[in-house]
C-alpha cells in the first residue's frame, strides 16, 4: 500500500471514528462516514448545503429504498413567492467496517437501485406512507411538488472501499427530460482529491458515453513523437458531443481557459450562432476549432483507425466560446441539429503535472486567434484571484436603503463570466440572480489592481493604465502567493470599501457636458490622485469597516471627498500646465509634489471616520486561524440561542411566513441541536442568517422563545474550550497522549478523538464542536495525573 495513501486512510478512519465517539451511544459508522464525505464534497465544490439524513424503507425485495443524504441547491421563488430549487443532490452510502474491500457488482447495483426506487417514488408521489414528522417526508413532498422543475439531479454513491463498477445511464420513466447524473466516490477517489494541488477533481470523461450507440470513440490521428514533454492528437469532433459535455460539466471544462463564454451578442459569437442555424455544413471550414489539454488519454485501434475512448483532466484552453455557443444555441433553438456540425481539435497531452501548469497558459495565448488575449486574461488561474472570486461568491452585504436584502459584489475572474452566469439562468431564477448580483457591483481584475494600487498610495502607476500597471501588480501578488499569503476577509473588506469610495468620487466628478467639475478626459487621473491623497493625509486610517457595513459614504464624508476632489483637480491642472496631462500623471514626481501640499482636513468633521493607527494596522493583517475561530464563535452563538428558541422560530415561521425559505433548514437545525450533533454547512448558514436578523432587530429572541413549550437548557461556551485546548503545545500533546496510552484511562475511540482534535488544532484546521466537547471531558480526566489543563 502506498505510504501516502496509508497515512491518508489512517487519518480518514480516525476522523470518522472520532465523529462516532463524540456522538456517543447510538452513533452509526455509516452515518458518520456519510457526514464526513459530505463535508469534503462541499469543500471541493461538488455540492452545496448537503444534509446527512439516513433512512431505509424495509419494503419487500424490489420495493425497499434507501437514502443517506440530500442537498437542495440554487433556490428561487416563483410569482406566488413559493421556493423552488434547480438542483437536487441525493447521496447513497455503502459502508463496511473494513475499508480494504472492493465492492461487488451485485452490492453496487443493489445500493444504486435502492436510491433509484426512492427517486422514482418521490417524483411520482408514490411515497405517501411516511410519518409527517419525518424529515424525509418533507423532502419527498418537495421532490414530488417540483418534479420536472428540477434542471438536474445528481446521485452521489459514497463507498468506503474501492469500486470499479460502471452503471448504465439513469433514466426515470416519465421524467426522461430530467438529467440524472451518477457520481461514484470511493475511498481511492477521495484520496486523489486530497492530494490534488488544484483542490478540485480532474474531469474524467468516458467518451463513448456521450456518443451515439455503436461509436468507438473519437477518431483521431496521433502526431509522431517529437519529445518526451507531450503527445499531440488531431481530431474532428461532432458538435453534439461538445454540447453534451458542456451540458454535464459546464464551466469545469473551461477551468484552464483564459476567459469564459463571452455571450452571443458579440460579433464572433453571433457568427458562431448564425453559422449553426443557417449554414451548419460550413461550420468546420469557418471555425478555428479547439485547443485542449489532458493529463492522459486512452485509445483503441480498430481496422487501422485510432480512437480516443477516455480523457483525463480534459480542459479546453482555447475554444470555450465555440463549445458554449453550441450548447446554448441548441438549448435556445430546438430545431438545431448539431449532428451536422463538426469541429476540429488539437489535443495536447502534457505528461508532467508541473509542466502542464506552466505550459497551458502559453498554449492558450499562442493558439488563440479569435480575440486578443492580454496579461490580465492569462492571470485568470492565479490563486490570488481565485481566492477573491471565492470570497465574492459568499460575502453577502446589505443593499443600501434596504438592510433586509442581501447582495454580492460579483468578481469577474474571467472576462465574460458574469454574462455566462446570466445565460445559465432561466425563468424566475434569472431575476433572483440579478437581484443578488447587481450589474453595478460587478468588477474585474483590472479594477482590483487599480483599487489596491491606490490604497497602497501609487496613483502614478494607476495612471499608466491597466496594461502597464497590471504586470507590476502581478509581480507583487506573485511574491505573496509564493508565501501562501492569499486574500482573506480583511483584504476583501478593504477592497470593496475602496470600490465604494472610487465609484462615489467618480459620481462627484460629474458627467461630460452635464455637471462635470472639469475636463472628463482627465477624470480617471484626478480620481486616482484624489483617493490616494486622501489615504496619504489620513495615514490609511479611514474606517473602511464602517463603509463596508453601510455600503455607502455618509453625507459628511461625501462632502469631505468632494472638497478634496476640487482641490486636487485645481492643483494638478495648474501644475501640469503646458504639459500633456496624461503624461504628467504617470510621473512619480507628480505624486511627490502633491504629497508636499499643505492640505488640512481639520476644518471637517473627519474624526468620527478615523480609527487609530494600531487598529488600522491590525485590520490589514489576516488572522491565519480566523476562519476556524470564526466558525467556532458562530457555532457557539447559534447553539447558545437554545433549542427553545429554534423550536419557537419554527412556529414563528409557520404563523407569520417570515423566513419561509428557511423553514426546511430550521427543521434540520432543530434535529441537529436536539441530538447534539455537529452543525453542518447548511445549519451554519441558516444560523448565520437568523443571527443577522436578530442583530438588526428583525427578530425578537424572547418573543420567539415564548412560542415554544420546551424548557430552557444550559449551553456550553465552545470558544472558551477551544481557546483552552489551543494553548496546549505540541510537547504537551505528546505527554498527555503517551500518559493516556500508559494508564489505559481511555478506550480506543476516545484516544482516536484526542488524536484527531490534536491534529486539527496544531494544523489550524477546522474541528468539530462535538469532538471539542469530548476532548475537553477527556483532558479533565487527566488532571489527577497533574496534567495542567
Amino acid at each position: 500500500m502506498d505510504i501516502d495513501f496509508k497515512q491518508f486512510l489512517e487519518n480518514f478512519k480516525a476522523d470518522v471514528s472520532s465523529m462516532v465517539y463524540t456522538e456517543g451511544d447510538g452513533a452509526i459508522f455509516e452515518d458518520k462516514f456519510t457526514e464526513y464525505c459530505l463535508e469534503i464534497l462541499e469543500n471541493a465544490g461538488e455540492t452545496e448545503g448537503p444534509v446527512a439524513q439516513s433512512y431505509i424503507y424495509p419494503g419487500d425485495q424490489g420495493k425497499d429504498w434507501k437514502i443517506n443524504g440530500y442537498a437542495l441547491r440554487d433556490s428561487y421563488k416563483d410569482e406566488s413567492k413559493k421556493t423552488y430549487y434547480e438542483t437536487l443532490d441525493l447521496f447513497i452510502t455503502q459502508y463496511q467496517q473494513d475499508y480494504d474491500y472492493t465492492i461487488t457488482k451485485d452490492v453496487f447495483t443493489k445500493g444504486l437501485n435502492q436510491l433509484k426506487r426512492f427517486l422514482n417514488g418521490a417524483l411520482k408521489g408514490h411515497i405517501d406512507y411516511l410519518e409527517p414528522s419525518n424529515t424525509i417526508a418533507e423532502l419527498v413532498k418537495l421532490i414530488y411538488r417540483q418534479g420536472h422543475s428540477f434542471d438536474r439531479i445528481n446521485i452521489y454513491y459514497l463507498i468506503n472501499g474501492s469500486s470499479y463498477q460502471k452503471a448504465d445511464k439513469i433514466v426515470i420513466k416519465g421524467f426522461q427530460d430530467l438529467g440524472v447524473y451518477l457520481h461514484v466516490w470511493d475511498i481511492q477517489r477521495f484520496f486523489r482529491l486530497s492530494v490534488s494541488s488544484t483542490e478540485r477533481e480532474a474531469i474524467e470523461i468516458n467518451v463513448i458515453d456521450f456518443m451515439p450507440d455503436g461509436s468507438h470513440g473519437i477518431q483521431c490521428l496521433k502526431v509522431p513523437a517529437i519529445n518526451d514533454l507531450y503527445e499531440c492528437y488531431l481530431a474532428i469532433l461532432p458538435g453534439s458531443l461538445l454540447s453534451k459535455l458542456y451540458a454535464e460539466y459546464s464551466s469545469k471544462l473551461l477551468e484552464s481557459n483564459v476567459r469564459a463564454f463571452l455571450g452571443q451578442n458579440g460579433k464572433y459569437n453571433s457568427g458562431i450562432r448564425d453559422t449553426i442555424k443557417k449554414k451548419p455544413h460550413m461550420f468546420l471550414p469557418y471555425n478555428n476549432g479547439l485547443s485542449a489539454t489532458a493529463e492522459f488519454v486512452e485509445t483503441q485501434k480498430l481496422d487501422s483507425s485510432l480512437y480516443i475512448t477516455k480523457l483525463n483532466d480534459f480542459q479546453i484552453v482555447n475554444g470555450g466560446q465555440t463549445t458554449a455557443s453550441l450548447y446554448h444555441t441548441e438549448k435556445l433553438h430546438k430545431d438545431v441539429d448539431l449532428n451536422q456540425i463538426f469541429v476540429q481539435m488539437k489535443l495536447t497531452v502534457i505528461k508532467d503535472a508541473v509542466d502542464k501548469n506552466i505550459e497551458v497558459p502559453f498554449i492558450a495565448n499562442f493558439a488563440n486567434s479569435q480575440n486578443k488575449i492580454s496579461a490580465l486574461d492569462l492571470s485568470s488561474n492565479n490563486p490570488y484571484f481565485v481566492k477573491i472570486e471565492e470570497l465574492s461568491r459568499r460575502k453577502y452585504v446589505s443593499l443600501p436603503g434596504n438592510s433586509n436584502q442581501q447582495i454580492l459584489w460579483f468578481f469577474e475572474r474571467v472576462n465574460g463570466q458574469y454574462r455566462e452566469f446570466l445565460s445559465r439562468q432561466k425563468g424566475n431564477s434569472l431575476k433572483i440572480f440579478k437581484e443578488k448580483n447587481p450589474l453595478t457591483n460587478k468588477y474585474n481584475k483590472a479594477e482590483v489592481t487599480k483599487l489596491i494600487t491606490l490604497w497602497e498610495l501609487e496613483p502614478y502607476l494607476v495612471s499608466l493604465g491597466p496594461v502597464k500597471n497590471f504586470p507590476l501588480f502581478n509581480k507583487k501578488i506573485s511574491v505573496l502567493v509564493s508565501k501562501n499569503k492569499l486574500p482573506g476577509e480583511n483584504f476583501y473588506k478593504i477592497l470593496i470599501s475602496n470600490a465604494i469610495i472610487y465609484r462615489s468620487v467618480d459620481k462627484m466628478y460629474g458627467r461630460k457636458n452635464v455637471d462635470a467639475i472639469g475636463d472628463t478626459n482627465i477624470k480617471s487621473f484626478i480620481l486616482a490622485y484624489t483617493i490616494s491623497y486622501f489615504h496619504h493625509i489620513t495615514g490609511n486610517t479611514l474606517d473602511l469597516w464602517k463603509i463596508y457595513e453601510d455600503q455607502k459614504l455618509e453625507k459628511d464624508l461625501e462632502y469631505i471627498f468632494k472638497e478634496l476632489l476640487l482641490f486636487v483637480h485645481n492643483y494638478m491642472t495648474n501644475a501640469a500646465s503646458g504639459t500633456l496631462f496624461s503624461e504628467y500623471a504617470k510621473k512619480e514626481s507628480s505624486w511627490i509634489l502633491l504629497k508636499s501640499q499643505n492640505y488640512s482636513l481639520d476644518k471637517f468633521p473627519i474624526g468620527k471616520y478615523i480609527i487609530s493607527p494600531e487598529e488600522a494596522l491590525a485590520r490589514q493583517q489576516e488572522n491565519e486561524n480566523v476562519d476556524v475561530e470564526n466558525e467556532i464563535i458562530m457555532v457557539s452563538k447559534i447553539t447558545s440561542l437554545g433549542l427553545k428558541f429554534w423550536d419557537g422560530l419554527k412556529l414563528h415561521i409557520r404563523n407569520t411566513g417570515q423566513l419561509q425559505e428557511l423553514e426546511f433548514h430550521v427543521w434540520d437545525l432543530i434535529k441537529i441541536i436536539r441530538d447534539q450533533k455537529n452543525l453542518d454547512h447548511s445549519a451554519l448558514r441558516t444560523g448565520k442568517i437568523v443571527l443577522e436578523m436578530i442583530e438588526k432587530n428583525l427578530l425578537d429572541v424572547d418573543s420567539i422563545k415564548q412560542l415554544s413549550a420546551l424548557p430552557e437548557l444550559e449551553t456550553v461556551d465552545l470558544k472558551a474550550i477551544y481557546d483552552r485546548i489551543n494553548m496546549l503545545k505540541k510537547e504537551d500533546w505528546s505527554k498527555l497522549i503517551a500518559l493516556s496510552e500508559q494508564t489505559h484511562i481511555f478506550d480506543t475511540l476516545e484516544i482516536s478523538n484526542l488524536k484527531s482534535v490534536q491534529r486539527a488544532i496544531l494544523s489550524k484546521d477546522k474541528v468539530k464542536e462535538a469532538s471539542l466537547l469530548k476532548a475537553n471531558d477527556s483532558l479533565i480526566k487527566l488532571k489527577r495525573f497533574n496534567i495542567k489543563y
